[in-house]
């Protein structure tokens, strides 16, 4: 996939859009709706997926696979993380049509995605990757609030999947909520960091680039992360104690596509697209995320920097768990409602449905879950 310069794709876009009056990508190639193929598009991706990391891949394969069942008509130049825009622009820049496709996290930006940063609200999504992703994906076809909010804002969802369960990596063992009280930790996401507020936890926003740096300025003292941040962002170098404390999932990656471009594929290839998002969301992405992070687990445990991966007792989840109550979903429906999802309590009540349908078999499965059975098995 060649890459090309971003100027150069900017004119050729304005130069379509008023030679045909009509939607097209960044990339100039407008397609002929009626036709049986339609004209070839190379799209533009903004990203903040570091290339190792299972988000990384997933999306990478869901790129080829457009390709060859688009033969070639759709193709999709990758740029590096952030070389178009920083991660919490990202959803703007495919808005705004400097990019036509977008991998980036919905909490930089959960005025525009309301409902699916429904993952942020801690403890709710305590389940395998791929009943979450299923359970966003549903919720969206079912919540016709969902639907208008994503036409409002002018943009696809092609899918959101969750980073990884929850981790806290540190310098000293974290057992239980009173080894948080008064640490500076890193925490991404408004709900999670009012459950670390509520415990009195003192939390520091900061995207995922920035973390090592400010580890080691002392600006945090630990890091609430997903397993990516040991690994891919090397915070094992800085923190060797890690621990799952039972939140669960806690953000969500999404890819999204400009809408004027989907618009502008023609019959044939809007088909093939939505046949291959179906798939992706079915299954193929969290088997893809599996696969990508099967390496994790082995780099911790053969890292000489890293002491311990452990979980939290039950008894340990549940206090921390009560302290937070019911008050953050309320706080979520009013949040969703004020950012323009129409009855988010619906949304709230299909999503949670969907998200508790999960086997004991999938959960062990977990790449957190079954890493912390690595350490204690090894």
């Amino acid at each position: 996939m060649n890459k090309r310069p971003l100027a150069l794709a900017s004119v050729a876009a304005a130069a379509a859009l008023v030679l045909s009056a009509c939607g097209g990508s960044s990339t100039g190639g407008s397609g002929d709706a009626g036709s049986a193929g339609g004209a070839s598009q190379e799209l533009t991706l903004a990203t903040m997926a570091v290339d190792t990391t299972p988000q990384a891949a997933a999306a990478k394969w869901f790129f080829e696979e457009l390709d060859t069942r688009t033969e070639g008509r759709i193709t999709v130049d990758v740029t590096g993380p952030e070389e178009i825009c920083k991660a919490a622009e990202i959803a703007e820049c495919v808005r705004d049509g400097r990019a036509d496709l977008g991998v980036g996290v919905a909490d930089y930006t959960a005025q525009l995605f309301p409902g699916e940063v429904i993952v942020s609200v801690p403890f709710l999504s305590d389940s395998s990757q791929q009943a979450v992703m299923n359970a966003l994906f549903e919720a969206h076809k079912q919540h016709e609030g969902s639907q208008a909010k994503w036409d409002d804002i002018g943009l696809v969802p092609v899918a959101h999947w969750p980073a990884g369960r929850l981790t806290l990596g540190s310098q000293e063992e974290v057992r239980d909520i009173t080894d948080i009280d008064g640490m500076k930790w890193r925490v991404s996401g408004p709900f999670l960091v009012k459950a670390f507020e509520e415990i009195n936890g003192n939390p520091v926003s900061m995207p995922s680039s920035e973390t090592y740096e400010a580890l080691q300025r002392g600006v945090a003292e630990a890091a609430a992360f997903a397993i990516d941040g040991a690994v891919d962002y090397k915070l094992v170098e800085l923190l060797p104690e890690w621990t799952d404390p039972g939140v669960g999932h806690y953000n969500t990656f999404g890819m999204w596509l400009n809408k004027d471009t989907y618009d502008s594929f023609s019959d044939e290839d809007k088909k093939i697209f939505d046949e291959l998002r179906d798939e992706f969301n079915g299954g193929k992405g969290m088997e893809l995320f599996a696969e990508g992070a099967k390496d994790q687990c082995q780099f911790m445990m053969d890292h000489p920097n890293v002491s311990n991966f452990k979980q939290w007792d039950e008894s340990a989840t549940k206090e921390w768990s009560d302290k937070v109550g019911d008050t953050l979903i309320e706080e979520w429906i009013s949040s969703a409602e004020g950012n323009g999802l129409t009855d988010a309590r619906a949304f709230y009540e299909i999503y949670a449905g969907l998200v508790k349908d999960v086997t004991a078999d999938d959960l062990a499965k977990d790449p957190v879950i079954a890493c912390v059975k690595s350490f204690e098995t090894r």
